[in-house]
């Protein structure tokens, strides 16, 4: 028997999406969620009760707003139907999964493993046929895991994983509620050279996903393009390649802390690189009536 959760999530913008559910869910039970859109998310565990560092599978079911009818078509939105983003309550932690689709509204993810003791925000992302982009929220318990608030601190402007290293390239005042541009630039961890060959990650030169210090609000976004990359190449009739620069536009609703995470593929690996900005200035009235009018 399998314990389930239920949040929902009205759709908002493709590069931006502001969850606002009120409730949060305390313990590993059976519960309904907030009725808040045109869908609904039934997500199960097996076995019942999740172990930090233990195989288990997940089955995630979307239906429609009565909670009955299953919907039954998505599109392909970077390779997938669905993409299901997990962090730890603290943020520390991040995962970027892709379940299985078995047809009915019914997908199915196997040898799931999180990483420590924590309750885990889990975002599941995706388009239904014929409607726009989707996010319902709701959060997984790991076995004797206790509430645990962020305590966020801006980061270091660069970071290294694996053969990588990538340079924080923001504006020195971010202002709420007027587009941004988040640049990264990739080089290799030790000689320093420019990389300008990424692999294409889920159709795209790199993901970034950001969240708040409540995780209330959930942004994933993507590059149209990255910067540099090699457009003769494709003239040529070859695939274009990435770098060195990958760069990215988000709004940042409100003042305060922000999670971001950057993922690359590099030489078939993935690459997750973890950054805390501080969003400090107010845009004018101007600027965010057309920040959130070049969203339309």
């Amino acid at each position: 028997m399998f314990d389930r959760w239920t949040f929902g999530i009205s759709s908002v913008l493709v590069a931006f999406i502001l969850v606002v559910l009120g409730g949060r869910l305390t313990q590993a039970a059976q519960m309904e969620g907030m009725d808040m859109g045109h869908y609904r998310l039934n997500m199960a565990t097996n076995p019942a009760v999740v172990e930090a560092n233990q195989s288990f599978s997940m089955i995630l079911n979307i239906y429609q707003a009565d909670g009955t009818t299953p919907v039954t078509e998505f599109d392909e939105v970077h390779t997938k139907l669905l993409h299901l983003i997990l962090v730890s309550e603290d943020l520390t932690e991040f995962l970027h999964l892709h379940p299985e689709y078995e047809g009915d509204g019914t997908f199915v993810l196997d040898d799931t493993l999180l990483p420590k003791t924590a309750n885990y925000v889990v975002f599941a992302d995706f388009t239904p046929t014929g409607d726009e982009q989707q996010v319902i929220r709701t959060v997984l318990i790991t076995d004797g895991a206790e509430a645990i608030t962020p305590e966020l601190a801006v980061s270091a402007d660069s970071f290294t994983a694996g053969t990588l290293k990538v340079d924080l390239k923001i504006p020195a005042t971010v202002n709420a509620g007027q587009d941004t541009l988040i640049g990264f630039h990739v080089t290799n961890a030790e000689s320093g050279d420019p990389i300008d060959n990424l692999d294409k990650y889920l159709g795209a030169a790199g993901h970034l996903v950001i969240l708040d210090n409540t995780s209330q609000v959930y942004i994933h976004t993507h590059p149209a393009e990255a910067e540099g990359s090699h457009d003769m190449h494709n003239m040529a009739g070859m695939e274009t390649q990435y770098g060195t620069d990958v760069q990215f536009a988000a709004t940042f609703p409100a003042t305060g802390l922000y999670a971001m995470w950057l993922q690359v593929q590099y030489e078939g690996e993935v690459y997750t690189f973890p950054f805390v900005v501080d969003v400090t200035g107010e845009a004018t009235p101007e600027a965010t009536a057309e920040a959130h009018s070049g969203h339309g």
